[in-house]
């Protein structure tokens, strides 16, 4: 009997244990679908991720390229107005030794002409025709006599090489030209060399420099 009660409670654990087994076994089976599930979404997630990635890295790729077509159509525009800049200068250049020449020319006459002929006012007459040339030829080109002499001194035109003290003389008055200066449309493009009077009376009550 005690045999019996033994055998018999084996094969009831046997059953129970087996009956465990078989539950777990379907639990695992019931779990499976959503962990293929969830494999499945993640595989998809990784695959739009790498898509988002491959366009984006298209994208950059777009950019450089547009970025290096900007640069060389930059260099080449740059080039071109460089070119034209040199052009127009080399134009101006020209148009300047054209106008110029006949004027040296004509000097050049004159010099040869007073050697020949030794005639002193065909000379002076000779060269005062080609001063008025020169002198409408800088007129052309806004170039223009600044002036000096009984004028106020101005540091941005003028340049001092001398002062002297007068009474007969404004304070800062340019009493003197000794090299004459010239702007161009308005820009100083040399100063006038002067001599000023300096009152120092003046320049103490007046606190001028």
């Amino acid at each position: 009997m005690i045999e019996v009660a033994k055998s018999t409670e084996e094969k009831t654990d046997k059953t129970d244990e087996e009956y465990l087994d078989l539950e777990s076994t379907e639990e695992d089976r019931e779990d499976q679908p959503d962990r293929e599930s969830e494999t499945e979404d993640e595989s998809a997630r990784l695959e739009e991720l790498e898509e988002e990635l491959k366009e984006k890295e298209e994208t950059i790729q777009e950019l450089k390229d547009r970025i290096r077509h900007l640069k060389a159509d930059f260099d080449n525009y740059r080039k071109r107005q460089t070119s034209k800049k040199d052009e127009k200068v080399t134009r101006e250049k020209g148009e300047l030794i054209k106008d110029l020449v006949p004027l040296y020319d004509n000097l050049d006459r004159a010099f040869k002409s007073f050697e020949k002929n030794d005639d002193k006012d065909s000379f002076v007459e000779g060269v005062e025709k080609i001063y008025a040339q020169f002198a409408e030829f800088l007129e052309k080109r806004d170039i223009e006599p600044i002036k000096a002499e009984g004028e106020k001194f101005d540091p941005k035109k003028h340049e001092a090489l001398m002062k002297v003290e007068s009474d007969d003389h404004k304070h800062n008055e340019i009493t003197e030209e000794f090299e004459r200066g010239y702007t161009y449309k308005d820009k100083v493009l040399k100063p006038s060399k002067v001599k000023v009077n300096i009152k120092p009376s003046d320049s103490e009550g007046n606190g001028d420099n």
